[in-house]
């Protein structure tokens, strides 16, 4: 017999987690002034590493110690944080920040995909047809295909945010199917993920990019919020989460933290919200809805899917 989890267990760190991805499209935007979006990506990765292994070393657990694990946490690590993050501030140098958060809403749906493209005994329901097309309909009212790429809707900023999500997607399978055999707590992977793409993003910088002249105090400040709550805090976050009420409960997120970012768009950066931008968020999530499986009158009422 199954009990409902108290709200204390769970409920906070829902809220976190959806305001601190919410909130990173604002700071994201903010860093771009002084810094270009792989320096943003390196920034907020190192400060997400060390925060993390502070935590893990705390809790008295230990890295991976094998050749394997590192090898697949280096590609773990570019999938979900190296291209990603890269990908999303320069996203951000030409859409606005309601546009990227709405658009990373998408990310169930590559999973979905790529789960029935490299996972052959995962078979495609109608529902999941259905919501796969949803999905990419809404994408294309999301960015008012019907206007062309105009300054606003930049057809490259859109695709970078695009693929982004494809790189989540591609993690979650890959973490599915590379990673989990593994045996290592998830505490402890992640924070061998993110050391491996902080030093990729470490190189990457020092190849690409130059010191940057002059650095304001919001750029710090945004860097410092983006690695150690957006980041740092939100993976162990969101593990607990998945624990204790499970991993649709978790992807419930995906709801959430766009309002947030358009929230903040809105009324810090005044961008403009267009009629058809929250007809494709419907959409969207309607679509990853669909894609999940996801039943509102049921999916609280679940343990964790980490739990005996």
């Amino acid at each position: 017999m199954t009990t409902t989890p108290p709200l204390r267990t769970w409920l906070p760190s829902w809220i976190f987690l959806s305001i601190s991805w919410g909130i990173a499209f604002y700071f994201i935007k903010i860093a771009g002034s002084d810094l270009s979006p792989i320096q943003i990506a390196f920034g907020r990765v190192a400060l997400g590493s060390i925060t993390v292994l502070i935590i893990l070393f705390s809790m008295k657990q230990h890295l991976p110690n094998t050749s394997k694990a590192w090898f697949r946490a280096n590609i773990a690590g570019f999938l979900q944080h190296t291209a990603p993050f890269i990908l999303i501030a320069y996203s951000e140098l030409t859409i606005s920040t309601i546009l990227a958060g709405i658009a990373m809403a998408v990310t169930p749906i590559w999973t979905a995909l790529f789960s029935m493209a490299f996972i052959p005994k995962d078979k495609i329901s109608k529902n999941e047809f259905f919501g796969i097309f949803a999905g990419f309909l809404g994408v294309l009212v999301l960015i008012g295909i019907w206007e062309g790429s105009s300054g606003e809707n930049n057809l490259l900023g859109v695709m970078a945010v695009i693929l982004a999500t494809a790189g989540y997607g591609g993690a979650v399978i890959y973490t599915r199917s590379k990673v989990t055999e593994l045996g290592f707590s998830p505490l402890s992977f992640i924070a061998a993920q993110l050391t491996a793409s902080a030093l990729q993003l470490l190189l990457l910088s020092l190849l690409f990019t130059s010191i940057p002249t002059e650095v304001s105090s919001s750029t710090v400040w945004s860097i410092l919020v983006l690695g150690i709550l957006s980041t740092g805090f939100s993976f162990p976050l969101l593990y607990k989460i998945i624990r204790d009420v499970g991993s649709l409960a978790a992807a419930t997120i995906s709801y959430a933290s766009p309002i947030v970012s358009t929230l903040l768009g809105v009324i810090l950066l005044r961008e403009k919200l267009h009629w058809y931008q929250p007809i494709g968020a419907v959409l969207i999530l309607y679509g990853v809805a669909l894609v999940q499986g996801i039943n509102f009158s049921k999916i609280w009422s679940r343990r964790g899917d980490l739990n005996p």
